[in-house]
């Protein structure tokens, strides 16, 4: 039986591990304490906490195996002869341990075995007819299980079993069963993906079909000594990658671990059921506790001390001794990391310095609270906090539920009532548990309720569809519950798409102003008047009016009348040269009349069109087929070419003209 099939991964981003739904946690976790290996990757751990593993070449990309013993910092294993690199994969409680050699013919089967000078290494025989070998698995009887190694190097098919007493045998020649084994208990219980096969009995069963229906076959990747199984999964779905890690129990069925994302996977198991996973982070799940991220439950002093936990998944043994990787931030080391239990985790102590302060409600901040402020006191142990309030005089507490991220030590209570004092108490929750109640904070909400009622506002003059030119005066009152802080008078502009502020008053409860309109086209306009409180509330008030300007009005005298000035974006008051170019542009051998406008952008209802005759009393045509064609247009210019020559013609002519939507 052995802890894992791959080796612990280092990751930057350390995420919340996420509970099992069928799990609830029964007890305090244990607190671990931290001792510091040495750089490399770990594989496995056994009862008696010898670790092995491995250290990469960048250069060569081959690898150094390593065997560390009860906490000790890493020793290297000696390779056979002629191998230029390996790792181990398994190892059991004896410290045998199996793996695999790099070796010119390709990949081998090793064994290590303890003595006392060290250990000894040993290539395992290879089936008939094969190549090259890779240990998966060894369990405390000193049985190995294996598969070839296929053309990536990694076990693929062709399982095989290794005993002193009987040496090597094809498991598809013995029992008919091709399988790459992942693992072997210490009753013969082989395990290879979704099935499993009891060498006793020599039956198979296929325990991974019987996994939930929105899931893939579970995998199996490791089986401890009561048959449980850790295996990994994904969600049944084109759309979503989600993996998922479940724990086989006989009789029992798959448990739901952990998954919610497509970096989950189950890394170790051991006899007692306790699962070790990674999920962007290091996760365990305890038999009888429930699930923990590893990170939380390091022991105060050893995070205090710089230490942080960085494996994506961790190897646990029956002794729940841990092993993964991690690095500390004051004196740089960074890898492989033992853990040990000392004594259960204790739940965060209480918060200090709580403070409750009266909030009535502003323009800006526009409610009532009772706002609450405390500092942590214990922010390694605490994964949230717990607020709690009562009447002032009253017995009974109720809980005040916190905005997320639940790791704020601020929060606004804006469920109080006016003039009522209220008692708050806060506490921190961590891995162990609830810690005790803050010391008890008394405030008394703002007398005032928050003001809801809109102002009320009237349009005086003009009325409603009244008809008006020139200059026009408009004049309006309101009136509030509390005060009107501010009214702003406005109209719509329907040709260029916009509201145009006209004038605003502040503290004033009536107010007027003068509308010039001599400079606008002649349609309906809307005169719009707000008025606002100091909360915020606002009401509007709307009249309608008919602005009736002659027909070719032009106030400026600038030749172009009003509504020319707004295609064109020029001030209607004031004489200006316009933005209309007429040339005479060469074209082949003929000469064309050509047009190029300015436009006004803002000026949305309104129509432009190039038109082109032969006599100013016209017909006039704008055809695109026969008269004019369009260069370029978009909202900001209009460039039109006449399509008859000059020369075709005794006189030519084009010109500009602008109309509105109906």
């Amino acid at each position: 039986m052995k802890t894992m099939h791959a080796s612990i991964a280092a990751i930057t981003v350390i995420a919340a591990i996420s509970a099992p739904s069928s799990v609830r946690a029964s007890g305090p976790p244990p607190s671990y304490t931290l001792q510091f290996i040495g750089e490399g990757t770990v594989v496995a751990i056994n009862n008696v906490n010898t670790l092995v593993g491995m250290r990469g070449n960048t250069t060569n990309l081959l690898k150094t195996p390593l065997v560390s013993l009860g906490g000790a910092s890493w020793t290297t294993l000696p390779l056979p002869a002629g191998a230029t690199g390996g790792f181990p994969t398994a190892l059991n409680d004896s410290g045998t341990i199996v793996g695999v050699a790099d070796m010119s013919g390709g990949r081998r089967a090793i064994r290590w075995q303890p003595g006392g000078n060290g250990y000894a290494v040993d290539v395992l025989p290879l089936l008939p007819g094969e190549m090259a070998s890779y240990a998966t698995g060894i369990n405390n009887s000193g049985d190995i299980v294996g598969a070839r190694a296929g053309i990536l190097g990694t076990p693929y098919g062709f399982g095989w079993l290794h005993t002193d007493a009987g040496g090597i045998i094809s498991l598809d020649t013995q029992y008919g069963w091709f399988a790459t084994p992942n693992d072997i208990n210490d009753h013969g219980v082989i395990l290879s993906g979704t099935q499993t096969f009891d060498l006793a009995t020599q039956t198979v069963s296929d325990v991974g079909l019987s996994g939930p229906a929105s899931d893939n076959p579970i995998g199996g990747v490791v089986i401890n000594n009561a048959g449980q199984i850790l295996g990994n999964t994904t969600l049944r779905s084109s759309s979503l990658n989600i993996a998922k890690v479940y724990r086989y129990t006989p009789g029992a069925g798959w448990l739901f671990i952990s998954g919610t994302s497509k970096y989950t996977a189950g890394t170790s198991l051991n006899n007692t059921g306790d699962v070790g996973w990674g999920e962007l982070g290091a996760g365990i799940y305890i038999e009888g506790i429930g699930p923990h991220a590893l990170g939380s439950l390091l022991d105060p002093a050893t995070a205090a001390a710089g230490w942080s936990i960085t494996g994506n998944g961790c190897l646990i043994n029956d002794h729940r001794v841990v092993a993964t990787l991690g690095k500390n931030t004051g004196t740089a080391q960074t890898g492989v990391v033992l853990l040990t239990p000392a004594g259960q985790l204790p739940p965060p102590a209480a918060p200090t310095g709580l403070v409750a302060t009266p909030h009535p409600a502003n323009s800006s901040e526009p409610y009532m609270s009772i706002n609450l402020s405390w500092t942590h006191a214990d922010p390694s142990l605490t994964r949230t906090y717990e607020l709690e309030r009562r009447v002032q005089g009253q017995t009974s507490w109720s809980p005040v539920p916190l905005v997320p991220p639940y790791m704020s030590i601020l929060h606004r209570d804006t469920t109080v009532a006016p003039a009522i004092t209220y008692d708050y108490r806060v506490r921190a929750v961590g891995a162990a548990g609830p810690g005790p109640w803050s010391a008890i904070a008394t405030a008394t909400a703002p007398a005032e309720p928050l003001d809801t009622t809109r102002p009320e506002v009237f349009i005086v003059s003009p009325a409603n569809s009244a008809n008006v030119s020139g200059i026009v005066f408009i004049s309006a009152t309101a009136s509030d519950n509390v005060g009107v802080s501010n009214l702003e008078f406005s109209y719509w502009n329907p040709y260029m798409g916009r509201e145009i502020i006209l004038a605003s008053a502040s503290d004033s409860e009536s107010h007027t102003a003068n509308w010039d309109t001599r400079g606008l086209p002649s349609a309906t306009y809307a005169i719009r008047v707000i008025a606002s409180d100091a909360i915020g509330n606002w009401q509007r008030a709307e009249v309608s009016v008919n602005v009736s300007n002659a027909p070719g009005d032009d106030p400026d005298g600038d030749g172009q009348e009003n509504l020319i000035e707004l295609a064109l974006g020029t001030p209607p008051m004031q004489s200006n040269p316009g933005t209309v170019q007429t040339t005479l542009e060469q074209v082949g051998e003929a000469r064309h009349l050509q047009l190029d406008v300015m436009k006004n952008p803002l000026a949305g209802n309104v129509i432009f069109r190039a038109e082109v005759a032969d006599n100013p009393a016209g017909p006039w045509s704008s055809d695109p087929l026969t008269a004019v064609e369009i260069l370029h247009e978009d909202t900001e210019r209009l460039i039109a070419r006449d399509r008859t020559p000059v020369a075709a013609a005794a006189r030519r002519f084009i010109r500009l003209r602008v109309g509105t939507y109906p």
